[in-house]
This record gives structure tokens, sequence and C-alpha cells, in this order.
């Protein structure tokens, strides 16, 4: 028996039905772009139907009037999947999707929704329209029925999905005709594993997260990067019959989370220092390793025949200098993972590209497990790497490090030496020598090299100095802190703010029949006095050069001054608390998070240094009044 349809929405299109079904096809293989309540869609299976009823063939062919595709939605936060089998009938330009039982058989049942295509007549404009089952008009009792995750409500359907299908059909979405190669991970358990990770780690990161960066997104993507890590390993012990979980080396240059995250499961991890080597261990990784990208597939392929690699390019550099794209009309992104690609492929890899699903717009990675030839051919390769590698240099044919170049390499010496990473012949750094992290190796080596060099134009660039104020002595932030917020006290300005509980009053100010007492703002001073305060412009000069200036110093201690158009003053506490910052998109503030998660890890200045007292309760106050208040980790 048919179901009868009924038309849920109907809209017009300029799309042809070659790019309607296109569109259809991105709903069909993607559709957490738009669904957000779903991780993506496994295809399990897929056959055409022919015209003249034979044997099934394969889906391509002109011969075909529709197709079946068996597909796995998989919900967000591990709740259980479920089958849809999805029917294309290209002689009536319909796409039926029906949800199945797990049990179910590969037919086309009543119910589901439609989506048709409707061919234009002369003067008529093509229409796209959803249709549901018609309630009440079928015995069987078939009907739509919508949960809001995997089948989403008609409303839904409707108001976001169909018009973005005609977006996709009209041309004006990428997403239409990508490559919709298989993960590498199967879908279903990397939400489950996630699911289980994110609610193990996630809450206590995000909690205690040290950093001014968003916790939630970098404390998330170093998950899935660990969830995905973790299943491709388990892969690789069920296919090859591993009884030992891998080892690996983290080149990365990331926080050290996703190393904690790989160990706190279990997996064997080495953070390079004195006295390592790579041959020992089964995988190499570089997490947004930045100029480290391009030698990991080159330190993997020459530590041993069965070293692995993973790795997620972020920072385009080549060997020794910046990514040049030259003769590439593609993107910079996926011109840079063409190139890393090509370096995997010419240390002897076969490489494997997978999209992660992590918050990051730089979340394509490569996997070189495999190698392409035999053991007995390593000479043979390691001479095309050389080869390969001499004419990436940025000077080609210079004889020593040491020889003028106009591209300066641009690799950190901290990096070089934290990563224990040697650019020499056969060896890796470590192996048959005492290495430090200075970068020496024993005593009869010299700048962490054994052998021959890789590169001889690979030149490690100085540690950058970091100018954000964090390496003033502590007593010296204080006498400029205390120097300048006492000076604008100096003069009286005096406002009505509300009592709390923990006000203190050296002067005795009274409190109004309001319930508000008065509080010293202070008046403001320009930055160029504020800088005679201490001596003058050498003084300034000092602080800009090796602090990055007062306005440095000023934004780190937030909680006590503004500074608007070059003149400081004591912020207004009680109803400011400088978490509003315009032009800092991506950052966020210690004081923008809860009470319970990131406050009382400072004194609070205005408790104890001013006159009044703090205009806000202790409860209400970001930072501890007094020592007792004080969080530790």
């Amino acid at each position: 028996v048919k179901a009868q349809w009924e038309v849920g929405c109907q809209l017009q299109t300029a799309a042809d039905f070659a790019d309607f079904l296109a569109g259809i096809d991105v709903w069909i293989r993607r559709p957490h772009v738009v669904n957000k309540r779903v991780v993506g869609a496994s295809i399990l299976q897929e056959r055409a139907v022919p015209k003249d009823g034979g044997s099934d063939r394969p889906v391509t062919g002109d011969h075909l009037s529709s197709r079946q595709l068996l597909r796995e939605l998989i919900p967000r936060g591990g709740g259980p999947s479920v089958k849809e089998l999805v029917t294309i009938d290209e002689d009536n330009g319909t796409c039926l999707f029906s949800s199945l039982a797990a049990s179910g058989p590969l037919a086309i049942p009543g119910g589901g929704y439609l989506i048709r295509y409707h061919f234009s007549g002369p003067g008529e404009q093509a229409r796209v329209t959803l249709a549901i089952p018609k309630a009440g008009e079928r015995g069987d009792g078939v009907s739509y029925t919508a949960d809001g995750v995997v089948a989403p409500t008609v409303t839904w359907l409707a108001d976001v999905l169909l018009p973005r299908i005609v977006r996709w059909a009209e041309g004006n979405c990428s997403l239409a005709g990508k490559s919709n190669r298989d993960p590498l991970v199967p879908l279903d358990k990397f939400s489950q594993l996630y699911h289980q990770l994110k609610e193990k780690y996630g809450p206590f990161f995000v909690q205690n997260w040290p950093e001014t960066t968003d916790p939630h997104k970098f404390v998330y993507e170093d998950i899935a990067i660990a969830t995905f890590l973790l299943l491709l390993w388990q892969e690789e012990r069920d296919t090859l019959r591993l009884l030992r979980k891998q080892s690996f080396v983290d080149l990365g240059c990331g926080n050290g989370l996703l190393v904690h995250l790989l160990s706190s499961e279990g997996v064997c991890a080495l953070t390079p220092s004195s006295g390592m080597s790579f041959f020992e261990y089964d995988w190499l990784i570089g997490n947004h390793s930045d100029e480290l990208t391009p030698w990991i597939p080159v330190m993997a392929a020459r530590s041993s025949y069965t070293a692995k690699y993973f790795v997620l390019p972020c920072c385009p550099y080549d060997f020794d200098k910046k990514f040049s794209r030259v003769g590439c009309a593609q993107s910079q992104y996926r011109c840079y993972l063409d190139y890393v690609r090509t370096i995997g492929r010419v240390m002897g890899f076969e490489v494997e590209e997978d999209v992660m699903r992590i918050p990051s717009n730089k979340r394509v990675c490569h996997i070189g497990r495999r190698r392409l030839y035999q053991p007995d051919d390593e000479g043979d390769i390691d001479a095309k790497r050389k080869e390969f590698i001499d004419s990436r240099s940025s000077c080609t044919g210079v004889a020593s490090p040491s020889s003028s170049c106009q591209d300066t390499p641009v690799v950190s010496a901290e990096k070089l030496s934290l990563s224990g990473v040697a650019l020499s012949g056969s060896e890796l750094c470590g192996r048959g020598g005492d290495v430090s992290t200075s970068g020496s190796c024993g005593d009869d080596t010299k700048g962490c090299v054994l052998g021959e060099p890789w590169l001889a134009t690979f030149k490690p660039r100085p540690e950058e100095r970091t100018r954000n104020g964090s390496r003033i002595d502590p007593k010296i932030k204080a006498l400029i802190v205390n120097t300048v917020a006492f000076k604008l006290l100096s003069e009286e300005n005096y406002v009505n703010v509300p009592v709390t509980e923990t006000s203190h009053s050296s002067e005795g100010e009274p409190i109004g029949s309001d319930g508000r007492q008065r509080w010293n703002v202070g008046g403001k001073l320009h930055l160029n006095d504020v800088a005679s305060l201490f001596g003058g412009a050498d003084v300034l000069l000092h602080l800009k050069e090796e602090f990055g200036g007062l306005q440095t110093v000023f934004r780190n201690h937030r909680q006590v001054f503004k500074v608007i158009d070059s003149h400081v003053q004591i912020r207004e506490w009680w109803k400011d608390d400088g978490t509003k910052r315009p032009g800092h998109k991506g950052k966020i503030a210690r004081d923008q998070k809860t009470v319970e998660q990131s406050t009382k890890t400072k004194e609070c200045w205005f408790h104890a240094h001013h006159p009044q007292g703090c205009p806000r309760p202790a409860t209400l106050c970001t930072y501890a009044h007094g020592t007792k208040e004080l969080r530790t980790f």
C-alpha cells in the first residue's frame, strides 16, 4: 500500500536535478554540518535498483531508476544510533528518508519524510518540496515520528533543512561535491569514547585551566585528538594482534594535555628529554607541531622501519623556512597539506588523510603507518629522502650552516632542545650519546648533531623573549602597582557605593540613609606622567623593552586599573570587573569564568590596600579577601 503524502513546505530553485542530487548527497553523508545534534552518518550499505527489475548492480550507470543507501545516524552525547534507509528515485525526482529498526530489512517502508524535485515546465521555475505522511489515512498507523535529534521535527525540516538543501544545490556551499572518504576510525566508536573521555576529564581541566585561552576549545580539542588516536591504535592492535599498547613520542608544541590524556588511558608516553631516542617507540605525534611538521615524517622514517607517525599540520613551515605556495592554485592550507603529504610519500609512507572532529579550522591530519617499500630497499629510499630535503633548502648548494643565506631558517632553539631533535644523517639525537636539553650530545659532539647534517641550512632561531610582564620580579610589580594606585588615590573623588560586610574605612566614612558608603575612586594620570613617578623616560623605556611597557603592567592588574585615552585611573570595581575587552576575540579573562571555577587565586588589592576596602562582598569578589581564602590547585 502506498503512503499518502501532504506537502509541508515548498521552495523554488534555480538548480537543475543533478545539482539537487548533489545537495541531497551532502545531507545524506554529512548531516552534522546542519544538524548539530548528530556527530555524523556512516553509510552501511549502498545498492542500485535497476529499471529492468533484475539483480543488483553497481550504483553508477544510466540504466538506474532508483538507488538505496542504508545510513546510521550517530547522535551526540553517546546515545543510541538510528539506522535510516534513503531511497532515491531519479525517474520521479524523490528522496525518501525512513527510520528502520536495528533488525529491519533493506526495503522501502511506508513512513518517514519525502523531499522531491519538481521539474520545471515552460515558463516555470523548478520547485523542491518537503512532504510527510498524511495522518489518519492509513490503517497500519505509519507516520513520521520526530525525536528532535536523529529524527528532526517537521518544523526544523521545513525551516532549516529544506532551505539548506536548496542553497547547496544552487552552489552556495562548498560542501557539495567534497570527497566523502571513509573515516579512519568508526564514527559510532568515536562518539561513544569521546563522550566517556569528555565526562571523565573535561570538567576538571575546564575548571582548572591555567592559561588565558578558551578552555572549552582547547581542552575538548585535545580530548577529541586523544579519542582519535586511542581508537586508531586499538584498531592497529586488533589487526596485528598486539598484546601491548603502543608507545609514542609527542613532538608537538602544545601544553602537554594530550600527553596526559593518552598516558592516563594507559599508553606509554615519552616526553623528549635527555638520553632518549626514537627507535624504541611505535608512533611519533605532531599535534600542531609548527616548524617541526615537515620533519616528523623524516624522523619517523629514519627512526626504524616499524615507526609510524601522526601529524596535524597547522602553521605552514618548510624544512628550513616558511612554506611558500608556488605554482599551487588552491588555498594556502590545502597546498600545505598536499606538500606535507608529499613529504610522507617521499619518506616511504603510504599517507592517509582524515578530517578530525575538533573545534578548529586546521583539523586535517595525516597518518603514516604503512611503508611503500621493503626493508632491503632502505638505502635507496634514504638517498631519495636526502635528495628531496636538499632540494627544498632555502639555498640549494650551501655547504655549511655558517654560510650566508637570504632566507633565514625559523625553527626555535627552545623547540629543538626540548624535543631532543637532531637533524642528522641516519641517527637521531640521543642514540649513542648523552643528550642534554641544552642541545649537546656528549663531549665529542656539538650542537646536538651526530654525523652528517640532514640539511646544512637548518639553523635554530634564538628563543623568543616574552614581553607580557610575567618575568617582572613580584616585588617590582607590587612597587609599580602601589605607587601608581596611591598617587591616584591622593586626589579625593568620592562616590557612593553599596556597603559590604568586608568594607573598612581608615577615615570613618559615613554611611548614608540609603545604605551606601562613600568610596574614593581617585584621579587620573597620563601615561607619560606615570613614568615620571619612577625616574622619567629611562624607566619607561626599560619597562617597554623588557616587559612590554606600563600598559602591559596595568592590563595584567585590571582589577585595580583601567586605561582610557592614554590616562590610567582606578577601576570602579563594584560595577566593572574588566572582563569586557573589545578586540580580544577567542580569548577570555580569568574574571569571566564563574566564581566557583577560578576565583580566589590572587589576593584582592582593594581589600588589602584601599582606604575604604573592597567595594564588593567577599562572596562576589573574584579575588581573595585575605590569605585564608586563597585557592591552591
